[in-house]
C-alpha cells in the first residue's frame, strides 16, 4: 500500500468518526429518549473502563501492601516482648504484674525532641502514687525517667537527652553497658563498653538489663546497627532505636513496687545508685 493510500485511509476513518459524532450530537438534541439511551451506554462503558483501571491499580499496589505488612508483622513481633511485660493495664487503675513491677497509663500534654536536653510532661502525678524516679515505657520500648511531679503531671527526662542513660544488654548473650543518646540523630543511641570477646552483629536485639530498679529486665530497646572497637579496650555498639518519639502519643509509667527496700537496703550498705 502506498503512502497517499494510507493518508486517503486515515481521512476516510476521521471523517467517519466525525460524521458519527455529529449524528450522535443530533439525535440527542432531538429526542430525550435517545439522548438517554446513548449516554447511558456511554456511561456503562466510562464504569467498563472505570474497574478495569481500578483492577489494575489495586494489582500494582499489593507489592507496597504486602511490604507494608511484613513491617507491621516485624513491628507486632518486637513489641510482644514488652505486652509480656505490661500485661494487660487498666485505663485508669495502677496493675500490679509479676516481676514487682506496675505500670499506669498516661497520656504526653506536651513533649520535645529536636533539642540536646528533650523532655516530655505526662498527665499522671502524684496523686495516683507517680514519684520521681520511675521509668516510662510504651509499646516500642523505653521512653525516659520521671524526675519530677506534681499533684497531677509528672516531668520526665526524655531518652533522647545527652544527660540520661540506661542500662542496656544484648538480648542473646546479656552482655550489658550504659547505652547514651548522643544528641544527633533521634533514631540511634550508643551502647558503651561492651566486652571485645563479646559476639554481636547487626540485627541483634538490644534490650533493658533489668539491673537497675528503674525498668524491668527484657524490655526491647533497638538493633545493633554498627560496631566499633574503641583503643583496642571495649566495643561501642551503635543501636538503631525502636522508639519514634515523632508519633508517641501514650505512655505507660513504670513502678518498681519493691524500689523502696531496694534503697534503704543500698543506704545501708553505702550504694549510690546513678
Amino acid at each position: 500500500m502506498g503512502r497517499s493510500a494510507f493518508v486517503r485511509n486515515i481521512i476516510t476513518i476521521v471523517v467517519f468518526i466525525t460524521l458519527e459524532a455529529l449524528c450522535i450530537v443530533m439525535i440527542t438534541n432531538n429526542s430525550i429518549v435517545q439522548r438517554y439511551n446513548i449516554m447511558g451506554d456511554l456511561r456503562e462503558v466510562q464504569s467498563f473502563f472505570w474497574e478495569k483501571t481500578g483492577d489494575i491499580s489495586y494489582y500494582f499496589s499489593l507489592k507496597k501492601d504486602n511490604q507494608a505488612l511484613v513491617a507491621e508483622n516485624e513491628n507486632l513481633r518486637r513489641q510482644l516482648g514488652l505486652y509480656q511485660q505490661l500485661g494487660a493495664v487498666s485505663d485508669s487503675s495502677f496493675t500490679p504484674i509479676s516481676g514487682g513491677y506496675s505500670y499506669t497509663q498516661a497520656d504526653i500534654v506536651k513533649m520535645s525532641t529536636s533539642k540536646q536536653h528533650n523532655y516530655m510532661l505526662l498527665n499522671k502525678g502524684s496523686i495516683l502514687g507517680i514519684s520521681e524516679g520511675m521509668g516510662v515505657v510504651s509499646d516500642n520500648g523505653i521512653v525516659g525517667i520521671v524526675d519530677a511531679v506534681s499533684d497531677n503531671y509528672s516531668h520526665v527526662i526524655s531518652t533522647l537527652n545527652v544527660g540520661q542513660s540506661i542500662s542496656a544488654r544484648l538480648a542473646k548473650n546479656d552482655h550489658f553497658g550504659l547505652m547514651h543518646w548522643d544528641g544527633v540523630d533521634q533514631h540511634k543511641a550508643t551502647l558503651s563498653e561492651i566486652s571485645l570477646h563479646c559476639e554481636a552483629a547487626r540485627g541483634d536485639t538490644i534490650s533493658t538489663s533489668g539491673y537497675s530498679s528503674v525498668f524491668p529486665a527484657d524490655i526491647p530497646i533497638g538493633i545493633v546497627s554498627d560496631i566499633k572497637q574503641v583503643g583496642g579496650l571495649y566495643l561501642d555498639i551503635e543501636v538503631e532505636l525502636f522508639q519514634d518519639y515523632k508519633s508517641l502519643r501514650h505512655v505507660y509509667i513504670v513502678a518498681n513496687n519493691d524500689k523502696s527496700e531496694i534503697t534503704q537496703l543500698e543506704q545501708q550498705a553505702g550504694i549510690n545508685e546513678d
